[in-house]
């Protein structure tokens, strides 16, 4: 992956996680008691640091003054470049949440010569995530392998939830997905599964709606895209 020194320097000046200080835990105690910081950065900004928030709904970037009196939500922009730093370190929290499900929690959708992967947040009940899966062969044909997350738009024990169960625990998972994404009723099932988790990373990094599309990267493309379109925008972003 290419990058130039500028971008080096400034990812390099934003990531260097730190433990916060006294003065902005307690700053953020009084704003939001319940909220976790997983780590403080320096950044660019003389006197700002930027804070990763982990809480139940989400985990997300922020920043606060050192003397921890400010918070401040937004984007720092290297007008320069017009990098968005942000937005980097957003893709960072995304890459870290995502990647931690491997091959047995979620349920994979690969072509034999893989050139792009990406994570799928899908919802047994939504249009466009079956417009997707109609749509598997042409992403494998292409290169592109899926792998599917579930994110059950109703929220937990809904019945887009239990469908997502239900095909989590049937035998044959491929099989299942298929023909639920096809809108076939699958028996009542009930077994471990991770969709809890699944739905809860989505709602950490952002996920609002389905399809949402994550790359291995840490992008998160927020829309559903047909086959050669999301070819291109995966061959831009692996070239930068």
């Amino acid at each position: 992956m290419k990058k130039t020194l500028i971008s080096t320097i400034l990812f390099a000046s934003i990531s260097l996680a730190q433990q916060p200080s006294s003065e902005i835990t307690e700053g953020l105690k009084q704003l939001a008691p319940t909220a976790k910081i997983t780590s403080a950065s320096s950044t660019p900004l003389q006197g700002i640091k930027q804070i990763n928030l982990d809480s139940e709904n989400i985990n997300d970037v922020y920043y606060m003054t050192e003397d921890g009196k400010y918070f401040i939500q937004g984007s720092i922009i290297e007008t320069s470049s017009r990098k968005n730093l942000t937005e980097d370190s957003k893709t960072s929290v995304r890459k870290n949440i995502v990647s931690k499900f491997n091959k047995d929690q979620r349920i994979d959708f690969f072509p034999e010569d893989m050139k792009h992967h990406i994570t799928v947040y899908t919802d047994i009940d939504c249009g466009y995530c079956r417009k997707l899966h109609t749509e598997m062969k042409d992403y494998n044909d292409l290169g592109i392998g899926i792998s599917y997350l579930f994110w059950p738009r109703a929220g937990l024990e809904s019945p887009s939830f239990n469908k997502a169960v239900n095909t989590w625990c049937a035998d044959d998972r491929i099989e299942a997905m298929t023909l639920s994404q096809n809108g076939k009723e699958l028996d009542p099932q009930q077994c471990d599964n991770p969709i809890a988790e699944h739905f809860n990373s989505g709602r950490k990094i952002g996920v609002r709606g389905t399809p949402n599309i994550v790359t291995d990267a840490g992008v998160l493309i927020p829309t559903y895209m047909p086959a050669q379109a999301l070819l291109q925008k995966l061959d831009v972003l692996s070239a930068k």
